[in-house]
């Protein structure tokens, strides 16, 4: 009986050990050869790949080596620089080519309008490795979900950016920028009037204070606390990142991944008392409401219930809500603080058009410390301008992927199953097809009459992407940026040090590696 019993387990185990084997064989090597083939076959090639490892040794040893160069000053030309190793296929191969992230097959489309049907539509996942990336960085939270799961994150996340609410932060980002400016006075005082300042530092603190604020309201301290484990653990999984195409790499017990774990339980330690310390207060006072920050409005709007959708339930608890504040945190810090660096880079550089920005913030938002509101940053079209510019030239985030769950026709072009469409948005920002023969030149003035006549096609800027999955924190993320600068303009006046280096670098956001030093002095 017992070999009976035991010759049972045997064949399940084999039959289990069958099963995981065909599945690896499959996923690593007959669907990437099959997808090879099928485009192939439709004028779609690139570079010749390792199994398993794809492209990955020669595209970091390109990038790093170009990684070690800096460029001349005021040069924007930055695709070659930053993404070397996709400038040199699309010379080798065109706009439209192949490529191989370990064993994921990478088809670049450029083609706005392929771009624009896939965009439009929420029929696509986000590619595997991007996908195990994002969950170990953000949990299940709005921007890593997919098709109802994301529909019920979306519901209950996008009330608290509505443009009501976000008028109502607006006085928080003032008073967290207007902290950082008295800050800067003293330094300049000490300095005799003129001092030089790293600014990329302070926009990282200003913007990570005013997310905590914005976040958590009276427990912002404990909530920074939380965004600096954050940041450590976006390091340290962006490191992973390409050993992911090894299958089961992560769950191996190395050094980086034990850090990885343990940074993410203390984060979601930290954020499970907040969360809990915020409903222990409204319940001991029933009449009070959860609060007009984001966690509160979010409470507000789940209320720790399921929701029937489709006839299926899904559920938004306590994970759920940890995992959006992560969210939070990573749209609304990291990728601002990059954009008002570059920014203050472009400012600092051409004096004349930070002049024209500081007169029209004066004009209507008052000089000093006058308060300003919302729809005052509304009537500042110039500094719109200039944000749109810095966003065209430099988008933190410089691409977009999403995988291919059937197999699709986009245009004359067949997409089979396993695809993962990749879209590069830097290359798109500098296309000069689309932008004309000044596409590397810091040109404000293209956003004159908004963003559709600025290029020749609607989609060629989508600094936030576009389509059901645009980013919902947009709104939040210029309200932020224009807050910051009106408190800077009003009392500074600046100019690039000439110890500042440029070196864009990419570690997934488009950086300034040496930061921005600038020349400081007070109006």
């Amino acid at each position: 009986m017992w070999s009976i019993l035991f010759a049972s387990l045997l064949t399940v185990l084999l039959m289990w050990v069958v099963y995981i084997v065909m599945g690896m064989v499959d996923k690593l090597v007959i669907t990437p050869l099959r997808i090879k083939r099928i485009m192939n076959r439709q004028g779609v090639k690139g570079p010749s790949a390792y199994w398993v490892l794809g492209n990955i040794l020669e595209m970091v040893k390109i990038r790093q080596a170009e990684a070690n160069k800096d460029m001349k000053t005021g040069d924007y030309n930055i695709m070659s620089h930053v993404q070397p190793y996709e400038a040199q296929n699309c010379q080798a191969y065109g706009k439209m080519h192949m490529s191989w992230f370990g064993w994921q097959p990478i088809i670049r489309i450029a083609n706005l309008d392929l771009i624009k049907q896939v965009l439009a539509k929420d029929e696509f996942i986000a590619p595997q490795i991007q996908a195990i990336f994002l969950n170990d960085l953000l949990g299940k939270g709005l921007i890593t979900t997919e098709g109802e799961e994301w529909a019920l994150h979306r519901q209950i996340v996008s009330p608290a950016f509505h443009q009501e609410k976000l008028k109502a932060m607006v006085p928080i980002m003032e008073k967290c920028a207007s902290s950082m400016a008295n800050e800067w006075e003293e330094k300049v005082k000490d300095g005799g009037g003129c001092v030089e300042l790293e600014v990329s530092h302070y926009m990282a603190s200003v913007t990570a204070d005013i997310i905590a604020h914005t976040a958590f309201g009276s427990s912002y301290e404990k909530g920074r606390k939380v965004f600096e484990h954050q940041l450590s653990l976006f390091n340290l999984t962006f490191e992973r990142l390409i050993f992911l195409t090894i299958p089961g790499y992560r769950f191996l017990p190395t050094p980086l991944n034990i850090k990885i774990l343990m940074t993410q339980i203390r984060i979601s330690r930290s954020l499970k008392e907040i969360i809990q310390a915020r409903k222990y207060m409204v319940n001991m006072n029933k009449n009070s409401s959860n609060g007009n920050d984001l966690l509160g409005l979010m409470l507000t709007a789940t209320s720790q219930k399921t929701q029937d959708m489709k006839g299926g339930k899904v559920h938004f608890g306590m994970q759920q809500l940890m995992d959006n504040c992560k969210t939070f945190f990573f749209a609304g810090y990291e990728t601002t603080a990059t954009l008002l660096t570059w920014t203050m880079m472009l400012l600092a550089s051409h004096t004349t058009w930070q002049e024209h920005a500081r007169a029209e913030v004066i004009d209507v938002c008052g000089d000093g410390d006058h308060p300003f509101d919302a729809n005052m940053l509304d009537k500042l079209k110039m500094l719109t301008m200039i944000l749109n510019e810095a966003l065209r030239l430099f988008p933190p985030v410089v691409d977009q992927s999403r995988e291919v769950v059937m197999d699709v026709k986009l245009g004359d072009l067949d997409i089979p199953k396993g695809s993962t469409l990749y879209f590069p948005r830097l290359s798109i920002h500098h296309d000069l097809e689309l932008w004309g023969t000044d596409v590397h030149e810091f040109k404000p003035e293209r956003f004159a009459n908004g963003v559709a006549k600025a290029t020749k096609h609607p989609l060629a800027f989508m600094p936030f992407s576009f389509g059901p999955r645009f980013c919902v924190g947009q709104g939040f993320a210029m309200e932020e940026a224009k807050s910051i600068l009106v408190v800077i303009l009003r009392r500074f006046r600046f100019q690039l040090s000439s110890n500042y280096r440029h070196a864009p670098r990419f570690w997934g956001i488009l950086k300034l590696k040496y930061g921005v030093p600038v020349m400081l002095e007070s109006l």
